[in-house]
């Protein structure tokens, strides 16, 4: 306790005597079944990414996760297209391929491994905590210039939830998240050429700060037992790091005193659930098992609308539909920034294999640069045990004390 106030009081002075404040990209560690989904829903969430995704699911969460390998590759066909003329030196055909019809000279292309190989977590009725880690690179190429960005996360999540109404039909949970985080950060933007002159010292000018800090979210989720429910995030409430240190491929060594933070948003968003067994309670098991669901959620929506560097707010706009067949297999589809994505997953009860087909934009606007990407993921995640925490036995209104 003592370390987290020295840490928060820490970054709380450095505010006042700090460079300009440069914000940086919100932590996350997306998962292979959002990806197939429209993206993350704030009011369908009820596993361990709770904790960064709407705190307040975790009264209804029993679930631990130490063991997450999963991969994405971003526009996989273009990469293996230009991998082949690369590998056999052939420069002239590559750039033939690279400035063809179909990617006009704008393509970003990398990949990604959230959650490996650190994927620790455990969620039981109102209180988690986690360890992920993030890895996260991808080029962008616009015409003849190249940047390369860099992500490296290290977060460390711990949240509680607790009821605020407790009815027989209707719920309402509101929960709050810590976020401890190291993260490597780096952006370089160079010449095509250079890269294809000087292929073993192109990077020579990259610079990637090791910034730690502590960030806060707190959630809401109303439930209707009926399948309904509707979630609203405060995310990065106080999200601030420093610089502790850099790798800096340029010969420098010198750390700045730049303060760097993640933006504040509020995210809404509604869901529906519905287990065919709930409607037809003769149902044969295989039915009763089998259902259906659906979410809808605009991201970001208290923005600035009049700060038109920021995305599109048409790009915040996430929605997906789902089928559960016999609560084995999941069949996704959803669309997210606009684009389109499918997904699959296979529940075998603490293991779960899980695939997504998905677009991304890069740009701000609606098809300024669009990738697809392909994500797989292999997950092991045992149920956790039911726990009667104090603050989670009766509810702020409306609820008795249960012991």
């Amino acid at each position: 306790m003592k370390k987290t106030l020295a840490i928060i009081l820490f970054l709380s002075a450095a505010l006042v005597f700090a460079d300009p404040i440069k914000k940086m990209p919100p932590l996350a560690v997306p998962t292979v079944e959002s990806r197939g989904f429209g993206g993350t829903h704030v009011a369908f969430t009820d596993d361990v990414f709770s904790l960064l995704v709407n705190p307040a699911a975790m009264m209804q969460t029993r679930e631990r996760r130490f063991l997450t390998l999963s991969s994405t590759m971003y526009s996989p066909q273009v990469v293996f297209d230009l991998l082949t003329p690369l590998l056999e030196g052939d420069m002239t055909e590559m750039l033939s391929k690279w400035g063809d019809a179909g990617n006009e000279g704008r393509l970003a292309f990398g990949s990604s491994l959230p959650g490996f190989p650190l994927s620790i977590a455990w969620v039981a009725d109102g209180f988690g905590l986690g360890f992920w880690n993030n890895i996260d690179m991808v080029s962008q190429v616009i015409g003849t210039t190249v940047k390369i960005e860099t992500l490296v996360d290290f977060i460390m999540p711990v949240g509680f939830a607790f009821k605020v109404l407790d009815t027989d039909h209707h719920d309402l949970d509101a929960g709050v998240t810590g976020k401890f985080f190291v993260r490597g950060w780096g952006s370089y933007r160079m010449k095509m050429m250079d890269v294809l002159d000087d292929s073993g010292n192109f990077l020579d000018g990259m610079v990637v700060p090791l910034i730690a800090g502590f960030g806060l979210d707190a959630g809401f989720t109303y439930r209707w037992d009926i399948g309904l429910s509707a979630g609203l995030t405060f995310d990065d409430i106080a999200t601030f790091g420093g610089e502790i240190s850099r790798i800096d491929l340029t010969g420098g060594s010198e750390k700045k005193d730049t303060i760097y933070q993640v933006p504040f948003s509020m995210n809404a968003g509604v869901s529906y659930d519905a287990r065919f067994g709930k409607f037809f309670p003769r149902a044969p098991g295989w039915l009763a098992k089998s259902g259906f669901f659906a979410a809808l959620d605009f991201r970001d929506f208290a923005r600035d609308w009049n700060d038109y560097s920021q995305r599109n707010p048409v790009l915040g706009i996430g929605a997906g539909v789902g089928l559960n067949l016999i609560g084995v297999f999941t069949l996704r589809a959803g669309i997210n920034e606009a684009l389109p994505a499918v997904g699959l997953g296979i529940d075998l009860g603490a293991v779960e294999f899980d695939f997504a087909y998905y677009g991304r934009e890069y740009g701000l606007e609606p098809g300024q640069m669009p990738v697809a990407a392909v994500s797989f993921s292999f997950s092991v995640r045992p149920g956790a045990k039911e726990r009667n925490w104090p603050w989670t036995r009766a509810s702020i209104i409306g609820g008795a004390q249960k012991k």
